[in-house]
Formats: structure tokens, sequence, C-alpha cells
């Protein structure tokens, strides 16, 4: 309080020279015409701009929704008027008695117990489940389920993935197993015991199968064992197929099993 006192009496004629100073600008511009019009132009001139301000952001407000409602009218118009091509046509061909459509995988996990992969493909390009998913290298799995635009995989590396396979250049077939050690690799088992197996041999489907085109790959020999309580012989398959990216695939249905099928007892 005493610093506040000493402030004031030490520079007491400034303070006072500023005070007369204000109160002859406020009287002069009280009693002054000239001064007080001079004063209200700026404070319309300020209030003017204000409005316009608001004006312009109310304007372009509007100009938004009337643009949202226009399009949402357009679009409406549109789709009544033309086919729905937010999806385009699935290029499908037969051939060996499959349909082929074309997809892409997504994702396998292989994280739990039961790996399980989905595709981009589903009931609109007109799939029916189970079919074969078969990648540029190698096979990929089953397709046991689907909607409309997908399709949930069973992959090779699925504990109970079995499949029917032959070896390409002998031709002795047996059954393709889920390997457990590693994802990578399968077991080609049940094979004849003078079957001769060699390293590097390619290992294909067969006509047996029900649901994949014969002769597709499946992997090769990696290495060879044989089972003397059964006379049978079991190869280590490396696959084919990397099932750990994303890749274009082929789903292949059976067109013969519906015929099969339709005429079963």
């Amino acid at each position: 309080m005493q610093n506040i006192l000493r402030f004031f009496i030490r520079y007491r004629m400034v303070i006072s020279l500023l005070l007369l100073q204000t109160l002859g600008l406020s009287l002069t511009y009280a009693r002054s015409l000239a001064h007080q019009n001079l004063y209200w132009a700026q404070v319309l001139e300020r209030q003017a701009q204000w409005r316009g301000w608001l004006n312009g952001w109310e304007t372009y407000l509007n100009l938004r929704e009337e643009n949202f409602a226009l399009i949402a009218e357009l679009s409406r118009i549109r789709s009544a008027a033309e086919p729905d091509s937010s999806k385009p046509p699935v290029q499908a061909y037969e051939e060996f008695g499959f349909d082929f459509v074309p997809g892409r995988l997504m994702f396998i996990a292989h994280n739990g117990a039961e790996p399980w992969g989905l595709i981009d493909i589903g009931r609109d390009a007109g799939l029916k489940p189970p079919f074969a998913v078969l990648g540029s290298s190698g096979i990929i799995g089953i397709a046991y389920e689907t909607t409309d635009g997908f399709s949930r995989v069973t992959p090779l590396s699925h504990p109970s993935m079995r499949i029917s396979a032959s070896a390409e250049r002998s031709g002795h077939f047996g059954t393709l197993q889920w390997h457990s050690a590693n994802a990578r690799f399968a077991e080609f088992v049940d094979v004849a015991y003078e079957a001769d197996l060699k390293k590097g041999d390619r290992v294909v489907t067969d006509a047996r199968s029900d649901l994949f085109p014969a002769g597709w790959l499946i992997g090769t020999i990696d290495r060879v064992s044989i089972d003397s309580t059964q006379f049978t012989k079991t190869a280590l398959v490396r696959l084919a197929a990397d099932l750990y990216r994303q890749q274009v695939v082929m789903a292949a249905f059976s067109i013969r099993k519906v015929e099969q099928d339709s005429i079963a007892p």
C-alpha cells in the first residue's frame, strides 16, 4: 500500500495532466457536433462490418444445406434411374467343370487354435459353400461360410483340414493334412509303400476331390519317411501358397458336384 502511495505522490503531476487531458477531450467530444458525428460514424461502420461478417457465414451455411439437399435428391434420382454400379461386376468363367470367380485374400489369422481367413467375394458373386480357394502359386483352403460380400476360409494350416492329393510325377495318391509343427508345411500321408517319392516332387490335387480341380499345385516334398507298421509312406510337404500375405485368389465352385448330388439316390 505504501508503494502505491509513493507512486501517486511521485507522479502526481503527470497523473493530474493525464486526467485533465482525458476530461478535456471528453467534454470536447460531448459538446462538439462534428466529433459526435465522427464517433457514431465509426460505431456504425464497425456494426455494419460485424453484420456483414455474420450474414456472410449465415449465407454460406444456408448454401451448404441447400447443396446437401440437392446432392441427396440427385442421388435418389440416379439410383431410381440407373442400375447399382457401386460394385463392379465379377468376371467369372467356367473351365473343367468348375466356376472360377476372382477375388482377394484379405488375411489369415494364425494366432488361435483354429486358423481362419477372409476373402472379399461371397453370395453376390454366385458362390455357395463349400468351395475351394486357390492362390496363384498354390491352394489356400476351403470356404464353408459366406455372406453377400465375403467368405470365411478354412486354410490348409487348420488342424481339421484333409485334402485328396497325389504325387504328380508318380501318380500315387494319398491324403494331405496339417502338420502341427509349422503352418508352412503339411503331411502327405497314407501313400502306398511302393510309391517312388523323392524330395522336390510336386504334390497336386487329384480327381477324387469334390471341391478342388485336379492338378492344382499344393506344394513340394521336403522329406519322406516310412511307416513300417502301416506299410505306407509319409512325406513332409512345403506348401506352395504363402498363407501369411494378402494375394489375389480364385474361388472354384464345382458344377459337377451339384450335378452329381442332383442324381444321387
